[in-house]
């Protein structure tokens, strides 16, 4: 039976954490390797975290706060797995994930196996699901990158945690494993995503959700704080560099250049909202350098277009 390295990266969430945590440990696949690092957290979640070193799966790593990816770097450098899955520790999972995600990935022979996911909110929970069907069988490394960054058709792919990894994939030509930029704040994930889909020559799609994405107004992704946003925007601004250097297919390339425009779009409001004229300009010049490519991809979608035009206007 093989082993699946789960990293976990804990900061102040003791809200949560034992959902998150029990969720794992009650796995129906028992093989696994639980690697639980906490940021220096400082509302009890350090205390919850040590409450599962009776079970001999948990890794718990406590250091001072770093960010997440600082934090999944640890967990990564601990991890001897030879699969790789990452949860964030506000979510939880069904059962059965990651049992059938290991079926999945070994009887394909697959690099990468990714399925669908829940939406969850304090009152409410839907299943995000792809308005196209993902192709049935095994799927290269184009049809992956188009499954990730189409994400109007293909909801169900655009995150790291609802995957699991061959470990190969994660790790560099020089035998160590790849790790995330510690430079970035929010967006990290984007960044390694990419890096590990350009590495992936094969994958496959289980059409049903096991991971429950729980959505906080107070998570990294609402956040209005404009140091941390900017980071997102050049998260994306590596991956168009990344891609193009590889020669990623036009059509993808131009997905990834939409999501820049479009939270570079975010970041202006929020920037004009807080008299950050340094911020907006920058942002409005990267809207003007891909308003071609966001306005193409985003025809459907008349509202969003002439949301854009108007805070193109913004001064």
């Amino acid at each position: 039976m093989k082993k699946v390295s789960i990293i976990i990266p804990i900061y102040n969430t003791a809200s949560y954490l034992k959902r998150c945590l029990d969720s794992v440990k009650n796995q129906t696949y028992t093989n696994l390797e639980i690697i639980c690092i906490d940021d220096g957290s400082s509302d009890g979640s350090e205390k919850i975290v040590d409450e599962y070193l009776d079970d001999d799966r948990f890794i718990i790593i406590h250091k001072e706060n770093g960010g997440e990816s600082s934090a999944r770097n640890a967990g990564l450098l601990k991890s001897t797995g030879d699969y790789i899955g990452f949860m964030d520790c506000d979510d939880w999972i069904e059962r059965d994930m990651y049992e059938i995600l290991v079926n999945a990935i070994e009887t394909c022979n697959v690099d990468m196996v990714a399925a669908s996911w829940f939406k969850s909110y304090d009152c409410d929970e839907k299943e995000i699901t792809n308005i196209n069907q993902v192709e049935t069988g095994i799927f290269g490394r184009d049809k992956l990158m188009r499954y990730i960054y189409e994400r109007d058709t293909y909801q169900g792919f655009a995150y790291m945690w609802d995957k699991l990894y061959r470990k190969e994939i994660l790790t560099e030509t020089d035998g160590n494993i790849m790790m995330f930029d510690e430079d970035i704040q929010l967006g990290g994930d984007v960044i390694y995503l990419a890096r590990a889909a350009l590495k992936c020559k094969s994958a496959v799609y289980i059409p049903k959700a096991f991971y429950h994405y729980y959505q906080r107004n107070k998570s990294g992704c609402h956040t209005e704080n404009i140091v941390k946003r900017l980071d997102w925007i050049k998260s994306y601004l590596i991956v168009i560099d990344l891609f193009e250097k590889e020669k990623i297919q036009k059509q993808i390339l131009d997905y990834v250049k939409r999501f820049l425009a479009y939270h570079s779009s975010n970041l202006a409001e929020i920037a004009y909202s807080q008299n950050d004229s340094d911020t907006l300009l920058y942002c409005q010049n990267i809207m003007r350098k891909y308003k071609d490519e966001y306005i193409s991809l985003n025809e459907a979608y008349p509202e969003r277009i002439l949301k854009y035009t108007n805070i193109l206007e913004y001064r």
